[in-house]
């Protein structure tokens, strides 16, 4: 096996909103959500050898602009042009938010547009879905991309059909359910990954900790070898070198 100098991965944190708890152990993927995010977590990402990018318009982010199509334009080239980018996220349709259908028009809009942009940059996508799991499963139907679900609040069996395909993970926060319990139980290890999500639910990347040792005790494996193995999936997915 190859050896790495992290101790594990964080596949989804926020960097630039994280007061402290950077660790030169984690490997982090730090993730925008709007073009003054991603400008700021490219910048900690360039400055940081074990930091990477995920930039993208979230939908909580895109239903505030009406128009988005011509504000895309502009931060889908200052993204393409972003140090270190490993994905394009997070991205994707968040219904909880949206209460009028112009809102959710916007959301469809700038998550489409930006599925289009990870294709032809030839990167993974992050998603977001929230209230919209359905809807988002649909839409990546009609594209060629990797993918991973987010914080992945939809059912077992949505998961499950995520994977099917052959090109999506899933990334578990350090957030316990019924419902999750259940998809990391049935899906392959090799289709998850590991997040905190700082500092939105973990306060800090290692309460990625506490997401690796919900799916350890639930796949029956030692942290150390689910470390190991989540760790080999982040890098795999996001193509870390």
């Amino acid at each position: 096996m190859p050896d790495y100098p992290w101790e594990f991965a964080d596949a989804h944190c926020h960097l630039d909103s994280v007061a402290g708890g950077f660790s030169p152990t984690i490997l982090h993927i730090t993730c925008g959500y709007s073009d003054k995010a991603n400008q700021r977590n490219g910048k900690i990402a360039e400055e940081n050898a074990n930091a990477y990018l995920c930039a993208g318009i979230a939908p909580q982010e895109a239903m505030k602009h009406p128009d988005i199509k011509i504000k895309l334009n502009e931060w889908e080239e200052t993204i393409a042009a972003l140090p270190k980018l490993v994905a394009i996220g997070e991205i994707g349709l968040d219904y909880h938010w949206a209460k009028t259908e112009e809102e959710k028009f916007l959301q469809h809009e700038c998550f489409i547009s930006q599925l289009v942009l990870a294709e032809r940059l030839g990167l993974p996508v992050v998603v977001h879905s929230r209230d919209a799991e359905a809807m988002v499963l649909d839409i990546l139907g009609n594209f060629n991309l990797k993918c991973m679900l987010h914080c992945f609040s939809g059912s077992a069996e949505q998961a499950q059909a995520a994977v099917a395909g052959g090109r999506a993970v899933v990334s578990v926060p350090p957030l316990r359910n019924k419902e999750r319990r259940k998809f990391i139980r049935d899906l392959p290890l090799e289709k998850l990954l590991a997040e905190s999500d700082a500092p939105y639910i973990g306060k800090a990347p290692s309460d990625t900790l506490e997401a690796i040792k919900t799916i350890a005790e639930i796949k029956e494996l030692d942290v150390e070898a689910a470390k190991r193995q989540l760790l080999m999936n982040t890098i795999a997915f996001f193509g870390v070198k």
